[in-house]
């Protein structure tokens, strides 16, 4: 993911949290009702889900998705 951060972020915005750590990361995946680790969620500009997963992903998907938000 890092390497994808530097590619896209001047479009887009990259966060990180930890479920576990009894905050803001915890609350997140729970209100997002994310059943396991690794959890990549991905939001349109509108806020739209458009890519959720609980495993590690190929970077080409990722790069599909993420190509497709920047335009």
């Amino acid at each position: 993911m890092n390497r994808l951060e530097e590619q896209y972020s001047d479009d887009i915005a990259f966060e990180y949290l930890n479920a576990l750590d009894g905050g803001i990361g915890q609350r997140a995946f729970e209100q997002l009702a994310l059943r396991g680790h690794p959890a990549i969620v991905i939001y349109d500009a509108d806020g739209k889900e458009v890519l959720r997963s609980f495993s590690i992903l190929e970077e080409d998907l990722i790069i599909d998705v993420l190509g497709n938000l920047s335009g």
